[in-house]
């Protein structure tokens, strides 16, 4: 299945922007950006041996923390100019693939199972239905023990969307109000409560205001 708008969120046009744009911290949208990569690193505790899946490599900021002791990193993006960019980044990973797909539509292929899914500022291009069929997937795609490491965009619950709208609109921040109004940031709150009725453990840590990070843990001896 392919996500309704990947097409609308293929960055082959922005490729050539978005290191430079990532660095400036002071717009809400990318407030806790490097900060929530660094988390997303240690937390997934790759070591000698791990098997990684990263959904949305992008221009490679994630990947290049990536440890090389690592036995497998299997990279995928839509966007063919991000991987460009990356190439150089992640060359200490021998053993890095990258598939040119969509995130959703990836998982009918035969991938087989990994010790670490990782995704960071992606997932929010999903609508909620999708978001769901991809947790699905994410389980289904982890060994037992596995971990699924997720950074983004976040509301804690429908009812935040307007209020964080007037919020940003009074401060003259139109870019973010447009983000919120257009893009689909997760509803956290719901996010949590479907992880967890799939099996997840899941814990939750906040970077700013409107971004978080979710550890979702299979546990151990689980098919």
């Amino acid at each position: 299945m392919r996500s309704l708008h990947v097409d609308d969120y293929n960055h082959d046009d922005y490729a050539d922007k978005y290191d430079e744009d990532v660095l400036h911290e002071d717009n809400p949208i990318r407030e806790g950006y490097h900060a929530l990569l660094d988390w997303g690193i240690q937390t997934a505790d790759v070591g000698k041996g791990s098997r990684v899946l990263e959904l949305g490599s992008g221009t490679g900021n994630l990947t290049a923390r990536i440890p090389a002791v690592c036995r497998e990193v299997v990279c995928v993006d839509i966007s063919q100019d991000m991987e460009e960019i990356a190439r150089p980044k992640v060359a200490h990973l021998p053993q890095r693939s990258f598939i040119a797909e969509d995130i959703l539509h990836v998982f009918d292929r035969p991938l087989g199972r990994f010790d670490c899914i990782l995704s960071m500022y992606t997932v929010h291009h999903l609508i909620e239905s999708e978001k769901r069929l991809l947790f699905h997937r994410v389980w289904e795609h982890l060994v037992p023990g596995g971990k699924a490491v997720f950074g983004d965009l976040m509301l804690e619950n429908p009812g935040q969307r307007e209020s964080k709208m007037a919020l940003y609109r009074e401060a003259g921040e139109d870019e973010t109000v447009e983000s919120i109004a257009e893009e689909f940031f997760w509803l956290l709150d719901e996010a949590v409560e479907y992880l967890e009725t799939i099996g997840f453990v899941v814990t939750v840590k906040r970077f700013s205001d409107l971004s978080f990070g979710v550890l979702a843990e299979k546990p151990g001896g689980t098919v």
